[in-house]
């Protein structure tokens, strides 16, 4: 069971990316990820896909939390996509709550899971969820209901459902709320 005690964040959004460098519009849709950057949390394909999907809403950025051997890699990935200045690798990060609370999309990309820590902590903040079906991802996320999956590896389908919740702030919410409420129904402290 997990603790989904609301938490007040160390920092407000503004604060947190100004703490980072950034000096993003405040317009935009923060999309971000929390994880090691090694091939199975398949970085890559997030990358691919967040491009694809800036072409149609240059309002899109990314946020990535984690280190990893991928990182120079990754970083040249996003160079040669075009979109450096959209993707800000923050390294690790011991604030997860105030990082969660500064996205509008949180992402899973990996290629293998179990159960991934990182979408309950999204949950906890009540984000609107993009994740890869793979290992026990879909007993929390409902596609379309409180979250959307795409098939591992496809930044095709990633692109579009990043799309789709850049272009609906209502939708996302939506989604964010209904992650929220059936993970605390099913996975906090309280009902395990």
């Amino acid at each position: 069971g997990l603790d989904f005690t609301p938490r007040t964040p160390a920092m407000t959004r503004e604060e947190y990316l100004q703490s980072l460098g950034l000096n993003w519009p405040r317009e935009a849709v923060i999309v971000g990820i929390a994880a090691r950057l090694n091939p199975v949390k398949d970085i890559a394909t997030l990358i691919r896909g967040f491009a694809l999907a800036h072409e149609n809403c240059p309002q899109l950025r990314l946020l990535i939390a984690g280190d990893g051997e991928q990182m120079e890699l990754l970083k040249s990935l996003a160079a040669d996509l075009g979109v450096a200045d959209e993707v800000c690798f923050a390294g690790w990060v011991t604030d997860t709550n105030t990082f969660y609370q500064s996205l509008d999309i949180n992402t899973l990309t990996s290629l293998s899971e179990t159960f991934p820590y990182a979408l309950t902590e999204g949950a906890r903040a009540s984000l609107p969820t993009i994740s890869s079906r793979v290992g026990g991802v879909p007993y929390l996320i409902d596609h379309g209901v409180n979250g959307l999956l795409f098939s591992p590896g496809d930044a095709d389908e990633l692109a579009r459902h990043l799309v789709a919740l850049a272009q609906d702030a209502t939708l996302r919410h939506h989604l964010g709320q209904r992650l929220h409420q059936k993970a605390v129904e099913e996975y906090a402290l309280e009902s395990t």
